[in-house]
């Protein structure tokens, strides 16, 4: 294998996907529930073969001016991260999956579009490296 060749094969390489989503239109419980936001930061990894390190840590965001901001949470993964924040008010969640990992983005898009039933799901997907 020539020089060349080898070093343009070690700029070919990537680092991981990343799935970027933005959904609107979700019903404004499905966004509160802390409970829930939580159980699927623990099943997403299970569903889609990945390895959490851990439990997800799902916090209410709140503050004087704005009481029910929404939700935020987190999981780490051996692969890197799943992360979600949601604005109820706004019906609005956006969600960050990213894994050195490969994974399949169209089903995991089919199956969060099913979970929130959100009317409108905008998505990028990212090759890192």
């Amino acid at each position: 294998m020539s020089a060349i060749f080898k070093k343009l094969k070690k700029m070919e390489k990537n680092f991981g996907k990343h799935l970027i989503i933005d959904a609107h239109k979700i019903k404004e419980q499905k966004l509160k529930n802390l409970q829930a936001i939580k159980n699927l930061l623990e099943e997403l990894p299970k569903r889609f073969d990945m390895n959490p390190l851990g439990k997800a840590v799902v916090k209410k965001i709140s503050t004087d001016y704005y009481p029910d901001w929404g939700i935020s949470g987190f999981i780490m993964l051996y692969e890197s991260h799943i992360s979600i924040h949601t604005w109820p008010e706004e019906k609005y969640m956006a969600m960050d999956i990213y894994s050195c990992k490969n994974f399949s983005d169209k089903e995991i898009i089919k199956y969060l579009k099913k979970y929130f039933g959100c009317e409108i799901m905008k998505t990028k997907t990212i090759t890192r490296g």
